[in-house]
């Protein structure tokens, strides 16, 4: 499956530091329906390593508490893939980012026949940008898959979102 690429070259060390989850978007709505959903998850920060890796530490909810978990996305030949092991998904994926504002990732498991996959809208303060949101619905659009439900999280008390 090919990601449509906004971007050239991705400067990892600009990736670095807290990010907020806005919004989230799934092929498969068992994935994230409920607080408890596999990639009902938060992503909070990210943590490039010397070896051109990348830590993404998320919150999911797990019994009645937020539990932070560290997953580490090991670099691939594409500089915008990531090869991880997290519950249902192996792959994370940067779909476009500016580095001070947003960034659009996407977790996914290729191992299906039919691909699971959630992308998530990260924002580096809690205020969300219409026309960054409107970018966001545009850049998981053209994925496979025609059928994608969205989950605004501004309208939603969620516990693990910092």
């Amino acid at each position: 499956m090919d990601i449509p690429q906004t971007k050239q070259d991705l400067e990892l060390p600009k990736l670095a530091g807290t990010w907020h989850s806005m919004a989230m978007a799934t092929n498969n709505i068992s994935l994230m329906v409920t607080l408890k959903a596999p990639l009902r998850v938060h992503i909070t920060s990210l943590l490039p390593t010397p070896e051109d890796n990348l830590e993404i530490v998320l919150h999911r909810w797990e019994n009645n508490s937020c539990v932070e978990k560290k997953v580490l996305g090991e670099k691939t030949e594409n500089p915008k893939k990531f090869k991880i092991n997290y519950t249902v998904a192996n792959e994370a994926t940067l779909l476009d980012t500016d580095y001070d504002n947003f960034l659009f990732l996407c977790l996914k498991d290729t191992t299906t026949p039919i691909q699971s996959m959630m992308c998530q809208y990260l924002a580096r303060v809690l205020v969300e940008d219409d026309e960054i949101m409107q970018g966001f619905i545009r850049a998981f659009r053209p994925l496979p898959r025609h059928l994608w439900y969205l989950l605004d999280l501004k309208q939603m008390e969620e516990p693990c979102r910092f």
